[in-house]
């Protein structure tokens, strides 16, 4: 019998999730100053808007209190995922169902948001009022010149 390749399947339906950080997008590179998570987690489309929403308003505060001009602000979040979802009463072979939401995986060391144009302190106090938005850990990067 004809055993399957693993590496190159194209019947494989799943990857496997890896447990160390990613090295790919875990620095700080556009701004000074950035956020990341250091737990996994699945962040909902309405969480990910609320989480935006609640930044911009620190962000428009500090601007109206700074004199250092416009703060820069990069995200990270995306929702790249449908989430979809049948009734718990139907029976199988009746398909997918239909997309009810987006979201996005979060993995550990993943950036969240980079902020630049920021002193040091009123970055830390814009942070720290915003992690307790999220439903998973986060630390604080500062940027080494």
């Amino acid at each position: 019998m004809k055993r399957f390749n693993t590496k190159n399947n194209p019947t494989r339906q799943h990857k496997a999730i890896k447990k160390t950080i990613n090295q790919t997008s875990h620095l700080v590179k556009r701004g000074q100053f950035g956020l990341r998570s250091l737990e996994y987690k699945q962040v909902d489309i309405k969480q990910i808007n609320s989480i935006k929403m609640k930044i911009l308003k620190e962000i428009k505060v500090l601007e109206k209190n700074t004199s250092l001009g416009k703060i820069k602000i990069w995200f990270y979040m995306r929702p790249k995922q449908a989430v979809t979802k049948l009734s718990p009463e139907t029976r199988m072979g009746k398909g997918k169902g239909p997309i009810v939401s987006h979201c996005c995986y979060i993995r550990p060391g993943q950036l969240i948001f980079e902020l630049s144009n920021l002193s040091k302190l009123k970055a830390s106090e814009l942070i720290s009022s915003v992690q307790d938005s999220f439903s998973f850990k986060t630390q604080l990067l500062f940027k080494f010149y």
